[in-house]
């Protein structure tokens, strides 16, 4: 190819066709491979009015896979902002309040805890690690208190 930025949008179509991929994250992997700034945004420009570039769709991508892998809001927040996502669109790809993140909170609580924290010292480690994992503290204790009343339905039976 003898147009420059050509091969660069020839080159991030592969890269979209992989997976989604955020502007800023596109356009540093086209400059590893060579490609010039001043002909990484023509094409980049391209993608996006043929609607093959969405910062909304990779938010939103980015976001299911670290729900997915039991990650927290808190933390895709702080992935997307890391990656060069725009604010408004880590807004709509992240409701932190949304019932997902609570049952991928309750998730990541069984997988990590196995039984129910029966001392204040093994409830604060599990705390700490889901905090780790970027859930909100209204997500643990919720996670916690279902975690716990598992336990007490169980020791019952």
């Amino acid at each position: 190819m003898d147009d420059p930025v050509e091969a660069a949008y020839a080159q991030a179509l592969k890269l979209l066709a992989r997976r989604e991929h955020g502007r800023a994250e596109l356009s540093r992997k086209l400059s590893q491979r060579g490609h010039s700034s001043e002909h990484i945004a023509p094409a980049l420009q391209r993608l996006d009015a043929a609607g093959y570039l969405s910062e909304a769709r990779y938010a939103q991508a980015r976001v299911a896979e670290l729900r997915r892998r039991r990650y927290g809001p808190l933390r895709a927040q702080a992935e997307l902002r890391a990656h060069g996502v725009d604010e408004a669109a880590i807004a709509d790809a992240v409701q932190v309040e949304d019932s997902d993140w609570y049952r991928a909170c309750e998730e990541a609580c069984g997988r990590t805890a196995r039984t129910a924290p029966g001392t204040p010292a093994e409830r604060a480690r599990l705390q700490r690690q889901l905090a780790m994992r970027g859930f909100t503290t209204a997500q643990i204790r919720a996670a916690l208190g279902k975690n716990s009343s598992e336990r007490l339905d169980s020791d019952d039976a």
